[in-house]
Formats: C-alpha cells, sequence, structure tokens
C-alpha cells in the first residue's frame, strides 16, 4: 500500500507499507537548500541541519545520540541544493521513539551560542577538506561556471565569508522562512499501518509549526553559462570536467537520460571507461552523470589525468561523443542498459532507507507518489531512437562548460571540446 495524505495546515504524509521487513525508515523532508540562499546567507541551510543535532530545549547534543544508540536505531541528515532531509532507521517497535526524536529536533533545536561556535569551526573544517580534494574543487567550479548568475551557482557548504558571518538569528529567521507545514513533507516507509504512520504524525508534528506557510519565491530556470574555469593546484593529476544542459526532474525522458548515462560513462563496461581507460590507459577513473533539479538539469562528464595528458585525454572524450551521435547506441547495449536499470530500481526498493528518500523526494519535487512500475514500463518502451534523440539534444557543444583543477596547462580544454 502507497499512499499521500495532506493535513489540513499543508503538511503532507507519504506512506509506503512494506511487511516483509521488519524496519521502519523515517524522514522529514523540508524544501530548504542552497537554492534558496542569498549571497550573504549561503550555507545557512546546511549550516542548520547541522545544528539541529547539537542540542534541543530538552535534549543534550550527547542524549541524542545516546538515546538513539540505545535502541539501535540510526540518525543522520543531509542537506542538498533544493531539500535537507532528518532520517531515522530503526526496528518497527522503537518508531514511535523515532517520531518523538525527530520531532523534537525538527522543532526545539536551541543553537546555543556555545555549540553554534564549535559547529562553525567544523564546517569550516569540511569546506577545507573538500578545497583539498581537487576532484571536489573540479565539479563545485563547474557548476559556479555553468549556472552563474542563478541560485544553482551557490555551493552548499558556504564560503568561508558567509559562514563566519552567520549568527544564531540569522540561523532561525531562515528557519521560520522555510521550515513550515506547507514546506515540510514526511516519509515513512516500513512495517508500519497506515493509521499508525498517521497517528505518529498527528502527535508528533501537526500542531507544532509556528508558521504554515513557505516564505519563499519561485526560482526561475537558469540560463546555462558556455565558459572555462581554472584553479591552479600544484598535484601529481589534473582535474577534467564538462557539463552540458539537460532535462528538468519532472521530464518523462529522464529514463532515456539514465540509460544514455548508464551506457556511455557510468558502468565500467560503459564507452567511456572502456576506450579512455581501458583502450588507452589515460585515467583512472572516468565517468558521467545526470543530475536533476526542479527546472532544468546537466550532463556532466568527469576525469583525472596526467597533465601530459590532457589534450589525448579531452580528444578521446570528444571523440566518443562524436561517434554516439553519428551511429547511437546498439541494440545489445540498449537491453544491457534497461537491465542495469531495471536492477538498481528493483533492488532499491529491499531498502527502506532509499525507498523512503525516492518517495519524499518525489512528494516535495512532484506533489506525487514514486511510481516505480511506471518507470519500469517507460524503461522496457524505451528504443534506440529515444537514446539517440536526447543525445543529439544535449550534446549541444556550444553550450558546453568546462572546468580544470590541476598544475599549469597550456590546452583550453573547453576550446579543444568545441572544436
Amino acid at each position: 500500500m502507497e499512499k499521500i495524505f495532506e493535513f489540513d495546515n499543508g503538511l503532507r504524509l507519504v506512506y509506503v507499507e512494506n511487511h516483509a521487513v521488519r524496519s521502519i525508515a523515517l524522514g522529514v523532508y523540508v524544501g530548504a537548500g542552497s537554492v534558496f540562499e542569498t549571497v550573504e546567507n549561503n550555507g545557512v541551510s546546511h549550516f542548520i541541519e547541522h545544528m539541529t543535532f547539537k542540542g534541543t530545549t530538552t535534549r543534550t547534543a550527547f542524549d541524542i545520540v545516546n538515546e538513539i544508540d540505545s535502541i539501535g536505531a540510526k540518525i543522520n541528515a543531509f542537506t542538498t541544493k533544493h531539500n535537507t532531509c532528518y532520517y531515522t532507521v530503526s526496528l518497527d517497535k522503537n518508531i514511535g521513539k523515532c517520531a518523538e526524536m525527530l520531532s523534537d529536533l525538527y522543532f526545539n533545536s536551541t543553537f546555543s551560542e556555545e555549540e553554534l561556535e564549535r559547529e562553525r569551526r567544523v564546517i569550516l573544517e569540511e569546506l577545507s577538506e573538500s578545497e583539498d580534494s581537487p576532484d571536489d574543487v573540479c565539479l563545485e567550479r563547474l557548476s559556479e561556471t555553468f549556472f552563474k548568475g542563478h541560485p544553482l551557482a551557490r555551493t552548499i557548504l558556504g564560503t568561508k565569508e558567509s559562514l563566519k558571518a552567520l549568527d544564531r538569528d540569522a540561523l532561525f529567521a531562515y528557519k521560520k522562512k522555510c521550515y513550515t507545514a506547507d514546506n515540510t513533507v514526511i516519509a515513512i516507509v516500513g512495517n508500519i499501518k497506515f493509521e499508525k504512520a498517521k497517528s505518529l504524525v498527528e502527535e508528533y508534528f501537526v500542531d507544532k509549526f509556528d508558521s504554515v506557510k513557505c516564505n519563499f519565491h519561485e526560482i526561475a530556470a537558469a540560463v546555462p553559462n558556455s565558459s572555462m574555469v581554472k584553479k591552479s593546484k600544484k598535484i601529481e593529476q589534473s582535474h577534467i570536467a564538462f557539463v552540458f544542459p539537460a532535462i528538468k526532474y519532472q521530464d518523462k525522458r529522464d529514463v532515456a537520460l539514465q540509460l544514455l548515462c548508464t551506457v556511455f560513462g557510468l558502468e565500467m563496461s560503459s564507452r567511456l571507461f572502456q576506450r579512455v581507460r581501458e583502450q588507452l590507459g589515460l585515467c583512472y577513473t572516468i565517468y558521467a552523470y545526470p543530475s536533476f533539479y526542479k527546472n532544468e538539469g546537466s550532463l556532466t562528464i568527469y576525469t583525472s589525468t596526467n597533465p601530459a595528458s590532457v589534450e589525448a585525454a579531452v580528444n578521446a572524450i570528444k571523440s566518443e561523443i562524436k561517434l554516439l551521435l553519428l551511429k547511437g547506441i546498439t541494440e545489445q547495449e540498449l537491453q544491457k542498459g534497461k537491465e542495469q536499470m531495471k536492477t538498481d530500481l528493483v533492488l532499491g526498493q529491499e531498502s527502506t532507507t532509499a525507498v523512503m528518500r525516492a518517495y519524499g523526494r518525489n512528494l516535495l519535487f512532484a506533489n506525487e507518489l514514486f511510481d516505480i512500475d511506471d518507470k519500469i514500463a517507460r524503461i522496457d518502451a524505451l528504443k534506440a531512437e529515444d537514446i539517440i534523440s536526447i543525445a543529439r539534444e544535449i550534446f549541444d557543444f556550444s553550450k558546453v562548460a568546462a572546468s580544470y583543477v590541476g598544475t599549469k596547462c597550456e590546452v583550453n580544454i573547453l576550446k579543444l571540446m568545441k572544436e
């Protein structure tokens, strides 16, 4: 049984019953991410996520983790460009305790000054760690240049300047804007009856919101920026990434794009892996993946190689794209891609956490149930011409952006890709 229930104040519950397991995943999704921030408060969504675990009106930070550990449950959270999610995974008998805990964190976190300063240092260390990871830097800078002038260009972690400027009042002000009933989704998946799930939400969430309506404005679609960004680092490898405009979250051609990426660059048998790594020996890591946002999307290609091999690697990637555009994919690749995608979907349904994430995100983004049967049917219906059609739409070299991180390199990888 799968069901959506909307309460009078706009809070939504998505419920998925699974009596084949003895666990329950409970997720609290809020539409709060870096796209809703400003330059000045960039990173505030992620900062609030951290601070939510640092004490409430009745619990210390230690109490929170100790109580969860005492029942063998798991508790965690994550922040993306568009949302933040707090979740637990537990035995079915402990769902009441988990619901009460997440409610306490969501509504009663105190953001004490002492904890705030300590956590600010933690996040600044997280930011420094990311800056020391050249692949992270390459992909983050790529996003910044590709979405330049749009909220999607903002990093989830924020900047050193914005993080140092955020204070307790700023966190509470932002939270008041978006931690509202109409901007929150509760996802409950596992061995539980619907009436029990609904009663838990009624007891611990429905009447606890200070505000019902979210105070965010709609984000306009991005206009992609075809440019290149370089960052010099004294490291052994050169890190290279390209990004092309793609399709948004609710576009029904998502399965065609996912299959394209599966065949082209996601698996060990993919064309990029087999050509650039296995045949030419130019890299250890290479992949291509799609990103789906509310109003737009992207397809990213990333690799790292010896500085002397940069031109050869870019030419190899470009040649594989052109070959794909010229000849499309084979029937064997099509069938293999279908089986890989369907297997990933079906195996994901065996994890209450994975199902909770899929259904929670879909309700927040699309305000509808995630339909695995529909997705499998759309995968089965794919034809080779569907893949070449979307490939020709997306691989537009006039719109590609590029990022380079490494030692000084005379090769203009963007110009080389466009030629």
